[in-house]
């Protein structure tokens, strides 16, 4: 899920059911990369602190790199507790992709062939 998505109260009453059941074979991954459709997340509804509140709900909570593969396999690939669990990603939205790294513009804007050529030679 994305940082943005959870200011849905969907997304919280599954996190609380999630915990209230322990259920421990769930595992979810916020991609908080800071946007969401309309804006800078903190600017429309701010997350902070976004793990306290999962500890809070009842999950174990990891947070990193979510550009780290290797810590991101090392979390996932431990044994679950009775606890869901959350791995809180934190990301650049575009990394790697130049001009669209980190940019609000990128969540909507369609790549040109020009443009998609000149982000995967780079790439």
């Amino acid at each position: 899920m994305s940082d943005g998505e959870l200011n849905e109260g969907s997304n919280w009453e599954a996190i609380n059911f999630a915990a209230h059941h322990k259920l421990n074979n769930v595992t979810a991954i916020v991609d908080l990369n800071g946007f969401q459709g309309y804006d800078k997340t903190s600017q429309v509804i701010n997350l902070k602190p976004l793990a306290a509140k999962f500890a809070a709900h009842g999950w174990e909570v990891f947070s990193g790199d979510g550009h780290d593969q290797a810590w991101l396999k090392q979390v996932l690939l431990q044994p679950t507790t009775t606890q869901p669990r959350v791995v809180i990603a934190k990301t650049i939205k575009g990394k790697g992709l130049g001009e669209w790294e980190g940019q609000f513009a990128s969540h909507y804007h369609s790549l040109t062939a020009n443009e998609k050529t000149k982000l995967l030679n780079n790439l």
